[in-house]
């Protein structure tokens, strides 16, 4: 088998286990990279987001010469990564349609290969294009629905079009380990160029170089890779050293070891999940980053009491939600939703924001925050919260858009308890 070959079967698998598994992409990525030469990983991450990305157009334009639900999930991702490559990719039309046939033979049947030799001939010449716009913005129609009525048809179609891209790889640097200063310099003499994050003061993204010298600094635990606007959550939240910090929802810690770095691991962190299995990852970071403030509690905020851990200065509630506003690097997420997910989502992230709150000291913020772009989760939200509650008051709203900041769409409010 061709080392390329090769590479665009690992895409195939990868994409296989998010079809047949519910797994997604960006969780498998890195360990099954490691099984082809560095030469090919951004080729098979092209494919696999790809895809991902333009699925129901890619489908569209399969149905046009085959009966797409007759197919095996198998023949159709193969079918689907000739398709993207055909449309998508500058390159000659003759060996994408010869590798997709040697890859239905190899992994399927001859009978396979025949039949994907066919479709993808016909692909490669039609003239025939989409006119519905979620077929060729590749987003559901319920979703752009919904964002017409929010943002405008201009702006969503900008959104759904910026949405099929790549975001920048970014991180933050572990200002207890290094400064930001010494990490640009061992990048630079390492052949990577990095620019400073629009808005995090720790934030640096990648331009240009090997990728693996960014990861060998994370193993060394000298940078957190990380979206921008998680950094900047953690910013507008403004721990200081020797403060009492809750962190509601920690998940795999990501935020949470922010919080530890800005506080220089002075202070207290409660750090509350009610899945087991992400605590102990974030435990794992903690030990290995040698940080000493955090505390970790199994448990939903909502079965929380006041006298088992008493009050904080700070509250960090990110929300379980909908990721509407991490769709480039997740894009499984708007095939899987479901319009009323949304508003049971909702439900679930008043909940813990009405409880969560309870801990606040007079005085002390709370930052509430989601990965979505939905009104429904964010402002809505928010402006119910304070309706109800008197005793608080919203210091600050932003909300981050990917086709206007250029990174994830990331909701956050500060909310200031008032002395009573």
């Amino acid at each position: 088998m061709s080392d390329i070959l090769e590479a665009k079967e690992l895409a195939y698998r990868i994409l296989l286990l998010v079809e047949e598994k519910g797994l997604y992409a960006n969780a498998i990525m890195r360990e099954r990279l490691n099984d082809v030469s560095n030469k090919y990983h951004p080729l098979i991450t092209d494919i696999v987001y790809g895809v991902l990305r333009r699925k129901n157009t890619l489908d569209w334009y399969i149905s046009n010469f085959v009966k797409i639900d007759r197919l095996d999930i198998k023949l159709l991702t193969i079918l689907r990564i000739g398709t993207y490559q055909l449309l998508y990719h500058r390159i000659s039309k003759p060996p994408v349609v010869n590798e997709a046939v040697e890859m239905g033979k190899m992994l399927i049947s001859r009978k396979a290969g025949s039949l994907i030799n066919a479709v993808l001939r016909k692909i490669a010449t039609t003239e025939i294009r989409p006119t519905e716009k979620s077929i060729i913005y590749s987003h559901p129609a319920w979703l752009i629905d919904k964002w017409k009525r929010e943002l405008g048809e201009e702006e969503t179609l900008k959104l759904c079009e910026r949405n099929n891209n790549p975001m920048p790889f970014s991180f933050r640097v572990n200002t207890l380990k290094a400064s930001i200063t010494e990490i640009e310099g061992i990048l630079s003499k390492n052949g990577v160029t990095t620019e400073r994050g629009r808005f995090s003061k720790s934030c640096l993204t990648l331009k240009e170089g090997n990728l693996d010298v960014i990861l060998a600094l994370e193993e060394e635990d000298k940078i957190f890779i990380q979206a921008e606007p998680s950094m900047v959550v953690v910013e507008m939240l403004d721990p200081k050293p020797g403060m009492r910090v809750l962190d509601g929802c920690s998940g795999i810690g990501g935020k949470t070891t922010y919080i530890a770095e800005l506080m220089k691991n002075e202070g207290e962190i409660i750090a509350v999940d009610k899945s087991n299995t992400k605590l102990e990852f974030l435990e794992k970071i903690i030990k290995k980053r040698e940080i000493s403030i955090i505390r970790c509690i199994k448990s939903p905020i909502e079965n929380l009491r006041i006298e088992d851990i008493g009050f904080f200065d700070r509250i960090l509630l990110d929300v379980p939600c909908s990721g509407l506003g991490t769709l480039s690097r997740r894009p499984e997420i708007k095939w899987r939703l479901r319009p009323q997910d949304i508003s049971e989502l909702s439900k679930i992230q008043r909940s813990i924001l009405n409880n969560g709150a309870r801990f606040l000291k007079p005085n002390g913020i709370l930052v509430y925050s989601a990965c979505t772009i939905s009104r429904e989760e964010t402002y809505d939200i928010i402006k119910s919260f304070i309706s109800e509650n008197k005793e608080f008051r919203i210091i600050e709203e932003r909300q981050t858009l990917p086709h206007i900041d250029d990174v994830e769409g990331f909701y956050m409010a500060k909310i200031q308890r008032n002395y009573a």
